[in-house]
């Protein structure tokens, strides 16, 4: 269970409509699995993270909020370690992230984003790794 305990988290505004957010993590089923049929096609959130498929069982895709509120109440919505809390901050505060609508995240310490990152995913920026309260 060492995997889970880390989630990645990504932050910020987003003003896409609802079914354009959720089309960026839309896998392809038509091919099976197959990633060498040429008529599979990566997901917009696989392309980000650099990665064919990703596991759908560990990614929280909450929806986007109405109205943007401070980053302490976004974090709620997501299952970090209460002792992450301030790290998330600090880092939100560093990109100028403290009023947002929109967070993600993704479960799994294996998965590795490659630097630079990306300034978008989804209109939101990756925030980094933390624990999650999950054991």
């Amino acid at each position: 269970m060492e995997k889970y305990k880390k989630m990645h988290i990504w932050i910020g505004n987003s003003d896409i409509p609802e079914n354009e957010y959720l089309n960026y993590f839309q896998l392809d089923y038509s091919t099976e699995g197959d990633f060498e049929d040429t008529e599979y096609k990566l997901c917009q959130f696989c392309k980000d993270i650099g990665t064919k498929w990703y596991d759908e069982d560990f990614i929280g895709i909450i929806p986007v909020l109405k109205k943007s509120v401070p980053i302490i109440e976004i974090l709620k919505e997501i299952p970090i370690n209460q002792n992450e809390i301030e790290k998330v901050i600090s880092v939100c505060t560093e990109m100028e992230l403290s009023i947002v609508n929109a967070v993600f995240y993704y479960i799994d310490s294996e998965l590795i984003l490659q630097k630079p990152y990306k300034n978008n995913y989804n209109n939101l920026k990756y925030i980094g790794l933390f624990d999650s309260y999950l054991q």
